[in-house]
């Protein structure tokens, strides 16, 4: 008989610009476990979570949606600091989603084309796009497109056998207006 080991998460959402914590911001999981709301001073708890990955999304209104993976070890704590930015431009929710390769993917090149896909613009918005990457341990993130107008990137000269994040920042106007989730994939071996 397999053990479910579970973890839990707790949490703060600030503000991305003034760092004041928000309150009232609708916490969710994919995959869905509860839904709560951010007390007074932005915090949140989530006490029993099946250990894995698990996304945490946020949504308040005159915010942008915002989407993190976060990993879930059994018998563990996992403590975050959130941030939602103001939808300045009334913007509305953008999704960034449909990564390739797929989040999780093996066995891929040293280079290759990431690529994406949006949800939820108004056709009159043209948007563009600015891509980050960064090795697992890694906390240094290198800017690979900036200001692109495909939702298309080509990265190279990645190391074999290394898992690689990666996610995209959508931009109107040169305001950030939404976030992808963070995205992984691994390289293969030599």
């Amino acid at each position: 008989m397999d053990v479910v080991n579970y973890g839990s998460i707790s949490g703060t959402v600030l503000d991305g610009v003034t760092y004041l914590p928000v309150q009232g911001a609708l916490v969710t999981t994919t995959p869905a476990s509860i839904s709560l709301l951010t007390d007074a001073e932005g915090k949140f708890s989530i006490p029993k979570l099946k250990e894995g990955e698990v996304a945490v999304n946020l949504k308040k209104k005159d915010y942008l949606s915002n989407s993190l993976s976060v990993a879930i070890y059994g018998e563990e704590q996992t403590q975050l600091d959130f941030l939602l930015f103001k939808d300045e431009n009334a913007i509305g929710n953008i999704t960034i989603y449909d990564p390739v390769p797929g989040n999780g993917a093996l066995d891929q090149l040293t280079g290759f084309s990431l690529k994406w896909n949006v949800d939820g613009k108004k056709s009159s918005t043209v948007l563009s796009y600015s891509i980050y990457i960064f090795e697992s341990g890694s906390s240094v993130q290198k800017l690979v497109g900036e200001g692109i107008a495909d939702k298309e990137v080509t990265v190279s000269g990645l190391k074999n056998s290394t898992t690689y994040y990666w996610y995209v920042v959508a931009n109107y106007e040169g305001n950030k207006v939404a976030y992808s989730p963070t995205w992984a994939f691994k390289t293969k071996a030599e």
